[in-house]
């Protein structure tokens, strides 16, 4: 496009240009010299040209420069899009990760629950309620309605090495407490079930200082 237009221009110019000369040449040339003021007339038609072809090559200039822009913008929000896309993509990926780990987490509590393995099901309800937190799924309330329930059973030690247990516990809690729906909503009820939790372990002498 641009090289036809420059063609265009040339060509308008070539022609304006032998138009000047032959209107002088056929109007203007006598025996005599030729007047200063036919000259000038020449002279000045012959730079009005110039600077039209000159502001027209700008012109042209500016406006493929813009559209080079709206190109280059263009390419640009399309590539916004794009990394926003796969963000989105990725956190959804992420959150159904951290959805399918939860009910893992859940059914290898209710394993433990149908053993009469209560502290291990409560470990494991708790984990399967810090992932539920992650994956933002509805009703967390009802994980610690659940552990509540567990709580109520436990009667007997761990039969897995309960160190384990607790090392899992605290780091869960830990992780927990950082979450929006931990100081949203949780708080208060979750640190009163994790403090009966702890001083049930010490009542069954599992442990001797509450967490």
């Amino acid at each position: 496009m641009k090289t036809k237009i420059t063609f265009i221009l040339s060509l308008i110019s070539f022609v304006g240009v032998l138009s000047v000369w032959g209107l002088w040449l056929f109007g203007s040339i006598e025996l005599s010299v030729v007047s200063l003021d036919t000259f000038i007339g020449v002279i000045v038609a012959l730079l009005a040209i110039i600077f039209t072809v000159i502001v027209g090559w700008q012109i042209i200039n500016a406006i493929e420069m813009r559209d080079k822009l709206a190109e280059l913008e263009k390419r640009q929000n399309d590539l916004i899009d794009n990394e926003r896309i796969l963000a989105e993509n990725d956190r959804l990926h992420t959150k159904e990760a951290y959805n399918l780990q939860s009910g893992l987490c859940g059914e290898i509590a209710e394993s433990h629950m149908t053993k009469g393995q209560h502290i291990e099901a409560f470990t494991f309800y708790h984990a399967a309620l810090y992932y539920a937190i992650l994956s933002e799924r509805p009703n967390q309330m009802n994980y610690l309605n659940q552990m509540n329930l567990i709580l109520s059973l436990i009667s007997k030690q761990s039969v897995i090495n309960f160190t384990s247990l607790a090392q899992q516990i605290k780091g869960d809690t830990d992780r927990i407490r950082k979450t929006t729906s931990y100081r949203n909503c949780l708080s208060e009820i979750y640190e009163r079930t994790m403090q009966l939790f702890w001083k049930k372990m010490e009542n069954l002498g599992i442990v001797t200082e509450k967490n």
